[in-house]
């Protein structure tokens, strides 16, 4: 099992804003792990690999830390840039299972009355959330994240025998962590993702609701979480099975995604008859009527570490957790001929059995140690079944087709409440354990749906590379975001590719696997190479890539108002020049620089290409976040050089001016 942790925060204010009309979200990573060789910055030598260009570790994860960026920067709507600061650290380990990664907003806020259109008054909000509703940076260019992901991975005492697989494709070999699955859940916890309780106590933040929280309601006593008290919350946290979330988002699109729920029942002896909880395992069957019915028996080995021995042939074999991994358990039962596997848990709380082998075909199901025990104490005449659930739920969902939160009888701070339960099937993003079968390049499920009933607004059109429609959807109902893999894909190799030819190879076969693939129908292919010809793919290498030329020719790169052109590198006392080419009447010039790695200074001139003692204004601090402003500029060419003080990577550079 992969644990989690949810970050504390916080900062608190109280806000009351008006807001414009939102574009597409921008999230800016700043790399934390600059001049460490570590982590973000991690210099060991690695082979490209699953769409990652990166040729270092640290290469490697800031790679796949953008492009999660840029799938929910496609996804959100925001006028203000997000800011998330990212870093690896010791977390807590053991050698078989912790925690992968931790973030959290930075600060929160509420807001007055009358609140911005969309938001309630009163209540907490995350800090990226704040700014989208009110159209203002509430934290005055502070980080709105902050993030930190498990360095010690691996190593003795720490998730033995994993690693970080840093693909982009979804195709995490055996014994490997999805880091992009990882980082997109994570950076959803600080984008609205999670609640500001201590559940401990049940006490809010300050007194205070937060609008996560407004939407959690207690099936048992039926109120809701806001309308408890103290004691009723610490309660209700526990309540395994029986918090749910009640957005209506939430609510509708569940309908899409999650399968009817079928239910594990003991069938005998009378006793025991009835409906139990389970969590089915990552690997192997999902579980079903036709695949897991019989008698239970118990190995002579309970822990089933070793060779089972042949009274399980032909019947659902009850084995022990502990003293090996879940997936070796599961092969001795199988290679004894066990139809099916249900795994008591050593410890009181649910657990989902992780693992990934695919020579396991037999279904596993994880059960509380109280109901192993339950089964172990009247094993004679034990027998299961799964049957379909005759009041029609939905599996991770109540009667009235809300979600379930994760509530597990043991609080499990940072995990417990801010996640969904470990019963959705299929797994969700937002659960707290990651599993193997998540592809978060391409499918969020239920995320974004959570995300609407806080209050973001979403990108419901087509996605576009730069002005060009690709008619592939961003994001749909239900959480695929093929169109937001478009967008990120195109930047990343744009950035990456070492010429105009090399890019349009890329994307052109690119596009031709989304096809091949069906992951999009004919008529977005043909808007989608509409957006590939020789021309749209010229702009949009010269927007985000190394502009079209040849390595070594010198050049002036042109910027498109407000579009960051991504994935600048240089070494030091490089000069790169870039213009923007402003109109007449335009208001609020800016130039900037931000991310990556290492440390630039930034000169601008207007009219001509500006020196280091040549120009209208200069940039000059310690790292890659530069900028100068224009207030009124006039009309013409801004010129802007970018000078690397050291060897920089990953920067991004962008000019933006307003209009009336």
């Amino acid at each position: 099992m992969n644990r989690r942790k949810l970050m504390c925060l916080s900062i608190a204010m109280s806000l009351g804003l008006a807001v414009g009309a939102a574009s597409a979200a921008e999230i800016r990573i700043v790399n934390q792990d600059v001049g460490t060789q570590k982590g973000l910055d991690d210099p060991t030598p690695a082979a490209p690999v699953g769409g990652n260009p990166g040729t270092t570790r640290g290469q490697q994860a800031l790679v796949v830390f953008q492009f999660a960026a840029d799938l929910w920067g496609a996804v959100l709507k925001s006028n203000v840039p997000i800011i998330n600061n990212a870093t690896f650290k010791d977390l807590q380990c053991d050698a078989n299972s912790g925690v992968l990664g931790s973030s959290g907003t930075t600060s929160i806020y509420a807001f007055n009355s009358p609140a911005p259109a969309g938001a309630v008054a009163g209540v907490w909000y995350h800090s990226a959330l704040t700014d989208a509703l009110a159209g203002e940076d509430a934290g005055g260019g502070k980080a709105d994240i902050q993030s930190q992901f498990n360095g010690k991975m691996g190593s003795p005492g720490c998730l033995e025998g994993s690693s970080w697989y840093f693909g982009l494709d979804g195709k995490t070999p055996s014994g490997q962590m999805n880091f992009l699955n990882v980082v997109m859940h994570e950076m959803a916890h600080g984008l609205g993702f999670a609640g500001f309780n201590t559940l401990s106590t049940g006490a809010q933040y300050q007194g205070r609701p937060d609008i996560f929280s407004t939407f959690v309601k207690d099936n048992t006593n039926g109120k809701a979480w806001t309308a408890m008290t103290d004691a009723e919350r610490k309660a209700s946290a526990l309540n395994d099975g029986n918090l749910v979330f009640t957005g209506p988002q939430v609510k509708a699109q569940a309908q899409m995604v999650l399968k009817p729920l079928i239910t594990f029942n003991v069938t005998a002896p009378a006793a025991l008859v009835g409906s139990y909880d389970y969590n089915a395992a990552e690997f192997g069957s999902a579980p079903s009527p036709a695949n897991f019915a019989g008698s239970v028996v118990r190995p002579a080995d309970p822990t089933a570490c070793n060779a089972v021995d042949a009274s399980v042939s032909g019947k659902v074999a009850l084995i022990d957790r502990g003293s090996c991994n879940f997936t070796v358990k599961v092969k001795n039962a199988q290679n004894a001929g066990a139809t099916a596997v249900i795994l008591a848990n050593n410890q009181a709380s649910a657990f989902v059995p992780a693992g990934d082998d695919a020579s396991i075909t037999i279904p596993t199901v994880g059960v509380t140690q109280a109901l192993g025990d339950s089964f172990k104490a009247n094993l004679a005449g034990l027998a299961v079944a799964f049957q379909a659930d005759p009041q029609h739920r939905l599996a991770g969902g109540d009667a009235d087709g809300n979600v379930l939160l994760y509530a597990p009888t043991v609080l499990a701070t940072g995990s417990s409440f801010s996640h969904y339960d470990t019963r959705l099937t299929p797994n969700a993003l937002m659960e707290y354990a990651i599993t193997s079968t998540l592809m978060g390049q391409l499918d969020v499920d239920i995320t974004p749906a959570l995300f609407q009933d806080l209050g973001w607004k979403l990108n419901d059109g087509a996605q576009s590379l730069l002005t060009c429609s690709t008619g592939i959807p961003s994001w749909v109902q239900g959480g695929a975001i093929v169109g937001a893999n478009v967008l990120g894909t195109a930047k990343l190799a744009a950035s990456s590719l070492a010429t105009f030819a090399d890019y349009r190879s890329a994307m052109l076969a690119y596009a031709s696997d989304l096809a091949s693939h069906g992951l999009i129908t004919g008529s977005q292919a043909t808007s989608l190479n509409a957006c590939l010809s020789d021309a749209e793919l010229q702009k949009q290498y010269t927007a985000w890539g190394k502009g079209g030329t040849d390595p070594g020719t010198p050049t002036v790169i042109t910027l498109q108002n407000g579009v960051a052109l991504g994935g600048q590198s240089g070494t030091a006392g490089a000069e790169v020049v870039y213009k923007l080419d402003v109109p007449a009447g335009a208001r609020s010039l800016v130039l900037r620089s931000f991310g990556g790695t290492g440390d630039v200074s930034l000169y601008m001139k207007a009219g001509a290409a500006p020196t280091a003692t040549d120009n209208d204004a200069s940039s000059v601090h310690t790292g890659n976040a530069e900028s100068v402003t224009v207030a009124r500029p006039v009309a013409g060419t801004y010129y802007v050089k970018l000078v690397g003080v050291k060897a920089y990577a990953g920067v991004s550079v962008q000019g933006s001016y307003t209009v009336p």
